[in-house]
This record gives C-alpha cells, structure tokens and sequence, in this order.
C-alpha cells in the first residue's frame, strides 16, 4: 500500500471537500430548502444524482472520464469567472491540462485505473488538448490578466513540473479551490448563520469520508493492489460529487444573477 496516497486521500477529504459540504448552505440560501420535507428532496435529488453518475461510471468508464475532464474544466474555470472571458475556461484548461503534458506516463496510468485497466491514451490526449486551448486562449485574454494572477498560473506551473499529479491535484484543490469557494461563501453568510454552517460542512464532511471508506474498502477485494481502489473512490468519487454541486452553483448562479 502507498502511504503516500493514503495522506492524499485524507488531504482531499478533509480540506478540499468541505467546500462542497455547504451545498445545503447555499440551497437554503437560494430557497431550495425551507422545511423540513424541502430538505428532504433536497438530500433525495442530491443522492439519487451522485448514484446516476456513478451506476454511468460503471457502465461507460471510458465516456464518463472525458466527459467529467470537460464538467471539470468548466467548474475550476469558475475560479476566474470573473478575470477572464468564457467563464474562465481557459483557467480551468491550463490547470488541468499542465500535469498531462508534464507527466503524461503517470497521467495515463491514472486514468488507466478509472476506467478499469483500459487503454487510457484517448483520454490523456484529450486532456492535452484542453490545456493546448486553455493556453490559447489565456494568451488571447493576456490583456485582463493582471501580475497577481500571473504569478499564481506560475506558481501552478512550478508545481506541475516539480510534484507528481495526484498531489499538483491537491495542491491546487486544497490549496486554491476549496479555501476560496469557503470564504466566498462565509463572506456572503450573516454572522448568526455561520455556527449552522460550520456544523452542516463538519457533519457532511465526516458522512461522505465515511462513505468512501466503505466503498474503497469494497473495491479493494477486486484488486491485487488496493491502491487502484483508493484512485478510483476519490476521482469517481469526486465526479459523482461534481455534477450536482456543479449544477447548484449554476442555479444559484442565475437565480442571483
């Protein structure tokens, strides 16, 4: 077993996916939940989606990666929504893009393991594309982009060249995403608000790591190596868990927009 990979994991479930844990947050906020049996539809739609995704994983691996390297694309573009033009599209090609072009060996081989030991070559080209247009089109936008932001596609760049991919993931999700999705929401919650929230991101935090180490535990009995296991409960994991927080940002989104 990697013990390396056993840290990431405990990395990626206690400081990057809290950030998702306020998705009740930001539904009551936007009226999705009010009562009691709004809050049960809620949780309901949310499960049922992240088990859709799942049961489409398993049915189609090497259709559902593409397709969640390009939901990805366009969500860690949000980050910069508001710097650059397409929504951030460009921000969010660069960065998921950079790790296959400087480790594209490992990059393959991880994506070997989601999609269940098949040939992963389509999928890493693909991702190689995307950072080739994120580039692109950063370099059209170069205008908007001011010093700080620069610096810190630098900073992503560096970590790329020096760190394998899982842990440039994690520098970047635990270190960028999730801490910035956490203060904007704090900062728009009213003071008496913010004790509810810490107690729901605590709370479901400690429930979905839980779950993960149930199906890991599952998944491992199907392999010689239970790093394999541990690969794809976090990354199919963390698409199940993408699509429909995704989906509440952008109905939050438009509704306040």
């Amino acid at each position: 077993m990697d013990l390396s990979l056993i840290l990431a994991s405990c990395f990626i479930s206690l400081v990057g996916l809290p950030h998702g844990a306020l998705d009740p947050v930001i539904a009551h906020r936007c009226g999705l939940i009010y009562d009691l049996r709004s809050s049960a539809w809620f949780f309901a739609g949310y499960i049922i989606v992240v088990a859709l995704v799942v049961l489409f994983w398993l049915q189609l691996p090497s259709v559902s990666l593409l397709i969640f390297l390009l939901i990805s694309c366009i969500h860690f573009g949000r980050d910069w929504k508001q710097k650059i033009s397409f929504g951030g599209f460009a921000y969010g090609g660069f960065i998921l893009g950079l790790p296959a072009w400087t480790a594209p060996e490992q990059v393959e081989q991880i994506f070997s393991f989601l999609i269940f030991q098949n040939a992963a070559k389509v999928p890493l080209v693909f991702l190689q594309g995307l950072g080739v247009i994120g580039v692109l089109l950063l370099i059209s936008d170069r205008g908007r982009i001011s010093s700080q932001a620069a610096a810190e596609l630098l900073i992503l760049l560096i970590c790329a060249a020096s760190f394998e991919p899982l842990w440039y993931f994690i520098a970047y999700f635990c270190g960028l995403h999730s801490p910035r999705h956490l203060i904007a929401e704090f900062k728009s919650m009213r003071q008496e608000a913010r004790f509810s929230a810490y107690v729901a991101m605590l709370a479901l935090t400690i429930l979905t790591l839980g779950v993960a180490a149930i199906s890991g535990s599952h998944l491992e009995k199907y392999y010689e190596s239970i790093d394999i296991a541990i690969y794809q409960t976090i990354f199919i994991g963390l698409a199940a868990l993408t699509v429909p927080h995704m989906c509440l940002l952008e109905w939050a989104a438009k509704k306040h927009g």
